[in-house]
């Protein structure tokens, strides 16, 4: 989305998460204090070959970047094509574990039906529900903003990210080419619309 790897449309790795974890995950704010977690996580993704943020970037120029991302989520100094977007960490006991993204703005059309979705969890920490889970608080997130339609993708070979989506209500929609992979990108529709309540006086 607006990060420096693009993570509008592109779910990793996930897996269900043990009951016994599900306290030590949060979704927060960036914020400066996870500064050396933050910096570990981008050496693992960096070293898996999926950068997240500019190789160059230092320590000191932290605050700045999170600044960045304060101020994307107010639709402040976007880049060109970007829309307004509320980034939140991923928090266990030892730090910044993940990232997930929630667009809060979307034009509607055949290529675009729900608000986007995009997330990574830091390679040490997969295959433990965390992604699964953040996807869950975030769903409560977008129902604060009033936001009832989410449209998460993933690659078609990505098994556990498609566990991760469906897990939380996601109904496959379509299939499209993917930009970012030699295989398809599946394409899914989250609807957290509040039913109407029902009415026993409705009129037949």
């Amino acid at each position: 989305m607006n990060t420096e790897q693009p993570l509008d449309d592109q779910c990793q790795r996930g897996d269900t998460l043990p009951e016994r974890h599900v306290a030590q995950i949060s979704l927060e704010i960036p914020a400066e204090k996870y500064l050396y977690s933050f910096f570990e996580a981008m050496a693992e993704f960096q070293g898996e070959g999926n950068p997240q943020i500019s190789k160059n970037m230092t320590e000191e120029q932290f605050p700045a970047y999170v600044q960045k991302l304060h101020d994307q989520s107010v639709g402040k100094n976007l880049r060109e094509g970007h829309v307004p977007s509320k980034e939140f960490w991923i928090i266990d006991a030892d730090g910044f574990a993940g990232r997930i993204i929630l667009g809060l703005s979307f034009t509607p059309g055949p290529d675009r039906l729900g608000h986007h979705v995009g997330y990574a969890v830091r390679p040490s920490k997969r295959r433990k529900g965390y992604a699964t889970k953040a996807l869950e608080f975030l769903l409560d997130e977008a129902r604060k903003l009033k936001i009832y339609k989410l449209m998460p993708t993933c690659g078609s070979t990505n098994v556990a990210s498609r566990k991760v989506i469906e897990s939380n209500g996601g109904v496959l929609l379509n299939s499209t080419p993917n930009d970012y992979a030699l295989n398809e990108e599946l394409r899914f529709i989250i609807d957290l619309e509040p039913s109407p309540p029902y009415s026993f006086f409705a009129n037949p």
